[in-house]
């Protein structure tokens, strides 16, 4: 490593911990808006409890059989595991079955529901069934229960007996492949080759002769006898091939061959016509062979069993008192202006503070006393804030570095001339000899508050020769003398930094306890960084509520870097009654007004 290279120290960033006290001041202060939102969402979820009819629910108890396990015979905890499975698998799938569109559009057709909800959609009417229907399994066995709601116990129970009575069919339908009604078509007389279309359980349409579908039946084809007959059917057509080659067709071989290969056919024509007889049979209902049999019907209950009308009420209302909470944190959060004094250090901004101004809320009083505040109102809550300010600015500084003092801003509109005058007319009427001097030369205010005339002013002293005493104004109030701007000037920042503008500070330290001057706000203009360099310092006004925090630390950086200090920065306009929760703002904002309001 060079030796010329620099260590640098290892700083270990340390995580900031969460606030949690300001959170809990800041749902504090939005309390009656959180209660507001309670309220309207606990009442709007009583009236839709309140108006919802009462529901019934019926249950049905199912038993079914489970087939056979594939994996029977098989040794091994595979396999084992393996039947288990499909064991579960099976039972899982009967559930949805009997959810099932296929299922629950039976139960519609037959109880005719598509009039009783006057709705001709077969499938909307089932879409509703289905969600008023549940299935569940009691513990491990083999028992399902079907449990259907309704606003009516004797409906609920139809309903619920109905759609066991469907499963039950469409678990007929499965075993069989074909439904009932193909079944019946296929008569013992029946043409050989008559053709019909059909449906499979696959939704695929085919055309069938009576006999191919007799033959596509699972119970045809896999029946053992049918099986064997059909064997020595194969066989023996074989052998009569053979036989062929040696013996002519009425050979006595040949024809005693024929006629057993003839009995062999009609025994399994026999067959197959004993097992269709089996299932239409099965179909009917007259044979009790199914894998699922009803154990209890449904009976209509006594009492209803919904709506709970408690949790409709309880949960919308406590859903939204978070969501309204959550919101008022994430506004929070994304807020980047200052409310009150504990927000300067949160949000990081570490500068000196002097004190707050609360927010004027005089309806209909007089433009001039309220800019006034302090003069004509004396025993106002603000009027004692500037008395807080003004003893803050007495020990910030030195005294003698406190002999001028420059008020300006981040933007326009922070208060900051509102600032500059309550504190020079306080002052004053401390004993001080004060001198206000208005150093917005683009947008003057002094005169109009002191109601003075503005021909001859600051701009008219740093552009000529004339004496201090041609442009200083004395006011109403006692010890505060004025200087208004004059003229608008073309160039304010040129003259602003003149020596003229150096020689009537001078001057002026020399007459007056205090020089006050308000300048414009520091963000696109240089007027306040340059009158700031030649006094050397300044105070810093923020408006509660408006000032972007960015914009705060944007100026101070760059006052910083100008070599200008910053002695202090007052917080404006802070709203008393939204802020008084918690910390500092706990403390003063209210201080005044319970010590020394009259009685």
């Amino acid at each position: 490593m060079p030796a010329e290279e620099e260590f640098k120290p290892f700083v270990e960033e340390v995580e900031k911990p969460i606030n949690y006290r300001h959170y809990l001041i800041l749902l504090q202060k939005n309390f009656y808006v959180i209660l507001t939102f309670f309220l309207i969402t606990l009442t709007l979820s009583t009236i839709y409890a309140l108006k919802m009819p009462d529901q019934y629910a019926a249950t049905a108890q199912l038993m079914l059989e489970r087939p056979e396990n594939p994996w029977k015979g098989e040794v091994g905890y595979v396999s084992e595991s393996r039947g288990r499975a499909w064991a579960d698998e099976y039972y899982v799938t009967q559930m949805e079955i009997m959810r099932s569109a296929a299922v629950l559009k039976q139960v519609v057709q037959e109880l005719k529901l598509t009039d009783y909800y006057e709705n001709p959609n077969e499938e909307s009417v089932a879409g509703m069934l289905r969600g008023r229907t549940k299935v569940y399994r009691i513990g491990k066995s083999r028992l399902f229960n079907i449990r259907v709601s309704a606003n009516d116990p004797q409906f609920s129970a139809k309903l619920a007996n109905a759609v066991a009575r469907a499963y039950i069919r469409k678990n007929f339908e499965d075993v069989l492949y074909y439904s009932k009604e193909i079944l019946a078509w296929l008569p013992e007389d029946g043409k050989e080759n008559e053709v019909v279309s059909i449906q499979d359980p696959f939704g695929e349409v085919k055309q069938m002769t009576r006999t191919q579908l007799i033959d596509s039946l699972p119970s045809i084809r896999t029946n053992k006898t049918i099986r064997g007959l059909e064997e020595k059917q194969s066989a023996l057509e074989a052998e009569i091939k053979l036989m062929l080659q040696q013996y002519r067709e009425k050979h006595p071989v040949v024809v005693k061959a024929r006629a057993n290969l003839k009995f062999i056919e009609r025994s399994i024509e026999a067959e197959k016509i004993r097992v269709i007889e089996d299932l239409k049979a099965t179909a009917d209902g007259t044979l009790q062979v199914t894998q699922a049999r009803i154990i209890e019907e449904a009976k209509p209950p006594k009492s209803p069993s919904g709506p709970n009308r408690a949790e409709l009420i309880q949960v919308p209302s406590i859903i939204s008192i978070v969501v309204i909470v959550l919101i008022i944190i994430l506004l929070d959060y994304f807020d980047d202006t200052i409310h009150c004094v504990e927000d300067l250090e949160r949000k990081g901004i570490m500068l000196p503070f002097l004190g707050p101004i609360p927010l004027l809320k005089v309806k209909g009083a007089d433009r001039n006393r309220k800019a006034l505040a302090t003069y004509y109102e004396k025993k106002s809550e603000a009027a004692e804030s500037f008395r807080f300010l003004r003893v803050a600015i007495n020990f910030s500084a030195s005294p003698e570095s406190l002999r001028n003092l420059v008020f300006t801003s981040c933007l326009p509109a922070e208060g900051k001339s509102f600032i500059t005058h309550n504190i020079a007319v306080s002052l004053a009427l401390d004993g001080n000899r004060t001198l206000l001097v208005d150093g917005d030369l683009r947008r003057p205010i002094v005169h109009k508050v002191f109601q003075l005339e503005n021909s001859t002013g600051l701009s008219n002293y740093l552009t000529s020769n004339i004496n201090l005493e041609a442009v200083v104004k004395q006011s109403f109030v006692e010890n505060l003398s004025i200087i208004t701007s004059g003229p608008i000037s073309p160039n304010p920042s040129e003259i602003l930094g003149s020596d003229r503008m150096k020689h009537l500070l001078t001057e002026c330290r020399k007459h007056y306890d205090r020089v006050i001057i308000d300048c414009p706000p520091l963000t696109g203009l240089g007027d306040g960084y340059v009158v700031g360099s030649l006094v050397g310092h300044i105070i810093i006004v923020i408006a509660a509520v408006r000032t972007p925090v960015n914009m705060v630390q944007n100026m101070q950086a760059q006052v910083n870097k100008m070599g200008i200090k910053i002695i202090g920065t007052i917080l404006n306009m802070v709203d008393v009654e939204k802020e008084r929760y918690g910390g500092y703002g706990k403390y003063y904002y209210h201080t005044y007004r319970r010590y020394y309001h009259e009685k």
